[in-house]
């Protein structure tokens, strides 16, 4: 017989729930959202997006800073103040 303790590292918890309407079945997605904190809603609104990026083949996995950084300068500088130094 397996073994099915859920104290196992690797095994996680799911839950089925059984909605006869539609009404019960958001009332029971709004329910489960409620539920957690805005830490979870954060991480699970991060993983819905990576996934949504990586079937779109736009999921950059390098990691390190953003490479659409064109440029990085200290303000008040002319080239800050819109004026281009020759030289």
């Amino acid at each position: 017989m397996p073994n099915h303790d859920p104290s196992r590292q690797g095994l996680r918890q799911v839950v089925v729930r059984v909605c006869r309407t539609k009404d019960e079945a958001e009332a029971a997605d709004r329910e489960w959202w409620a539920a957690l904190t805005p830490d979870e809603r954060l991480e699970l609104t991060w993983q819905l997006s990576e996934q949504l990026y990586r079937l779109r083949g736009e999921f950059n996995d390098e990691p390190g800073i953003c490479r659409s950084v064109a440029r990085l300068g200290k303000t008040g500088t002319a080239y800050d103040q819109g004026v281009r130094r020759e030289g």
